[in-house]
């Protein structure tokens, strides 16, 4: 094998076991328990398809990007919020049905001793926010610890009280901060050993933990510690190096507790996303320092991100559409860069991040919209786990938890995206793509037959959309929910329409017969066709079938926006199967295939091609059964997947 194969080999194989191990490997802890799922058919009423051609056409394939984790619908509480046990919140939390529920929450939870407060904890700690890096110094605020031992927080039988109500999973946040401002003369042994026993009270009812909460931000408690007060050497200023050091410790002593109760956990460690750029000193070493330290002792990684920064409509809905991929190749690059081992991920911290705008982004139908985008770009991309922050905490939160009572502990418009999300989500993604650059679209199967297909339009023009399922088989009929938003507060309405169903008194959206909303049904007689509405989303369920539905003679060619390899269809196959794949620019395409062992098998494409898509049928008649990978390089585009050849 000559050099350059050889590097092809490393990379490609590389790359693919990273690949395995973020969607369909058995070492993926939040797959342990995947389960195939069967759709529902919801109630219906009978609606004609629009007149005309369409404008948009979407595009869905018969691949597989990976199955999808039960855990990506989840969500957070914080323990500053109360007991969470008001009957009409209960009834709610329920109704939205979260996967999981993330506890203690965000910064809170490297001050919280779920037992109690202990006494070897200083009574001021260092505000990392105002460090001054030319004095070295702080200011110092004072520190008293929050307690789950009863008081006005939320206590861990309160927050395993409302996860049994809903039926939730848990990720529990444990105190790393004690590790560091602690004043035993074993801190991080002690801290350790305050998580350990939360893992036997615990019993073996919370699979998730992870270990702090963005330690290495300046506003975390224990990212700078006194180190007079401290007894075991420890610097200053934190680093990812001395948190996967101390990472160690913790699952080692959180594993042996859960031995000991036969309980199975596993463990999750922060990283962070281009810190080598970040304006924090510390993130620009982190996951040098942490990869270097840590090993293999982590079960999965942890990143946050509140996708803010955007103003409009289109911008909030673009970003969130992009910005979860980069975070994955951001990932991936980063684990080969450093040598580390590739885990699952999980994005355990995320919203909008708009917090008091005056323009009531974070409560408006849009953030909704911005939901549905992020849920199903963390489907497509294979993450692990997501925990959407937040339940309720005052006006702005899923749940309100404002002064009018006659709205308290009611449903934002998130609520209701979501709820139909999971409805319309089967157990694998698959590839979908739209010919216009302001309709967003993603597709998901059930195993019962099912297809789940997601439109979102991101402009103010209302697109009648076809959709192209010719390597998918579907029923005699589709169905159809459209999510709009009103005419209040423009653009960013507060109050949701479902298929023309309107908000209910003291409601943000049609609560009251939110289960027996019908939706529209088109029979499929060899076209499916629809409106959507500018800013809005359509639910689609696909009835399951042998109709092979085409996109013929648009009135607009279809335009391609990205560069993208498909997974071949059929996969496995027996000799023959299609690759298919798109160009937005004329460029030089070659498209390979290699055996396992990384050597060139054969050519299936060698030179230039127009901006389109593209379809290679290869035919492996010659090929003995087995795995093979198939790169496409395009300019700067490189893609690889794997096909399996049976006999």
């Amino acid at each position: 094998m000559d050099r350059h194969n050889f590097i092809i080999f490393v990379t490609v194989i590389f790359f693919l076991n990273i690949n395995l191990i973020f969607s369909q490997s058995s070492e993926n802890c939040f797959l342990t328990d995947f389960e195939e799922k069967t759709a529902s058919i919801p109630p219906s009423v009978n609606e004609e398809k629009p007149f005309g051609t369409a404008t948009v056409a979407v595009t869905i394939q018969g691949d597989t990007l990976g199955k999808i984790s039960r855990y990506i619908f989840g969500n957070a509480i914080a323990a500053w919020a109360g007991a969470h046990n008001h009957p009409t919140l209960v009834e709610n939390t329920q109704l939205l049905e979260p996967t999981l529920i993330r506890f203690p929450g965000g910064s809170w939870s490297n001050g919280y001793f779920w037992n109690g407060v202990p006494s070897d904890v200083p009574d001021s700690i260092y505000d990392g926010t105002t460090y001054n890096s030319t004095t070295k110094t702080a200011k110092k605020n004072q520190f008293w610890g929050q307690t789950g031992k009863g008081g006005w927080q939320t206590t861990p039988d309160q927050w395993y009280a409302l996860r049994d109500a809903a039926g939730s999973e848990g990720l529990i946040t444990v105190n790393y901060g004690y590790a560091r401002y602690g004043t035993s003369d074993d801190p991080v042994g002690q801290a350790a050993h305050h998580a350990a026993e939360w893992v036997r009270y615990d019993d073996g009812r919370t699979r998730f933990w992870e270990i702090g909460n963005e330690n290495g931000g300046p506003w975390e408690y224990g990212w700078m510690i006194d180190t007079a007060l401290n007894k075991d050497g420890q610097p200053q200023i934190i680093t990812g190096e001395l948190y996967g050091k101390h990472f160690k410790v913790f699952a080692d002593s959180m594993r042996k507790a859960a031995a000991e109760i036969s309980a199975e956990i596993y463990i999750g460690g922060q990283i962070v996303i281009n810190g080598e750029s970040s304006w924090n000193f510390v993130d620009r070493t982190w996951n040098l320092g942490f990869f270097k330290e840590v090993g293999d002792s982590a079960d999965f990684y942890v990143i946050h991100n509140y996708f803010s920064g955007q103003s409009t409509v289109n911008g909030i809905l673009s970003f969130a559409s992009t910005e979860v991929k980069k975070n994955m190749d951001f990932i991936k690059q980063d684990i080969v860069k450093k040598g580390a081992s590739p885990k699952p991920i999980a994005l355990t911290e995320y919203n909008i991040g708009f917090g008091d705008d005056p323009r009531k982004i974070g409560t408006s139908y849009v953030n909704g919209m911005q939901s549905v985008v992020l849920f199903n770009e963390l489907i497509k991309n294979n993450f692990g786990l997501s925990a959407r922050w937040l339940l309720i905490s005052g006006e702005g939160t899923l749940f309100y938890g404002g002064s009018d009572n006659n709205y308290l502990y009611h449903p934002r418009p998130e609520f209701y995206y979501s709820i139909y999300l999971q409805n319309f989500t089967g157990d694998h993604s698959i590839s979908a793509s739209s010919s216009g650059k302001d309709i967003l679209c993603y597709a998901t199967r059930f195993s019962s037959g099912e297809t789940g297909v997601i439109i979102v339009n991101k402009n103010t023009t209302e697109q009648v959309v076809s959709i192209n399922s010719n390597s998918i088989g579907v029923g005699d009929n589709y169905y159809i929910y459209s999510f709009t938003g009103g005419t209040d507060n423009d653009p960013f309405s507060q109050f949701l329409y479902i298929n023309g169903h309107e908000p209910d008194e003291y409601q943000w959206g049609p609560f009251d017969d939110l289960r027996a909303i019908p939706a529209n049904k088109y029979a499929v007689e060899n076209e499916i066709k629809f409106t959507s509405p500018g800013n809005s989303i359509q639910y689609i369920l696909l009835d399951k079938g042998n109709n092979y539905v085409s996109v013929e003679d648009q009135d607009n060619p279809t335009t391609i926006n990205e560069f993208d390899l498909y997974q071949n269809y059929p996969n496995p196959f027996n000799p023959e199967t299609k690759i298919s794949y798109t160009i937005p620019v004329e460029e030089f395409v070659t498209i390979k295939v290699y055996d396992v062992l990384g050597r060139e098998v054969t050519t299936l494409v060698n030179e230039k091609e127009s901006a389109g898509t593209h379809e290679y049928n290869f035919d492996a008649s010659k090929l003995s059964s087995g795995t093979y990978i198939y790169k496409m390089q395009a300019g700067d585009f490189i893609s690889t997947r794997k096909l399996m050849l049976i006999k």
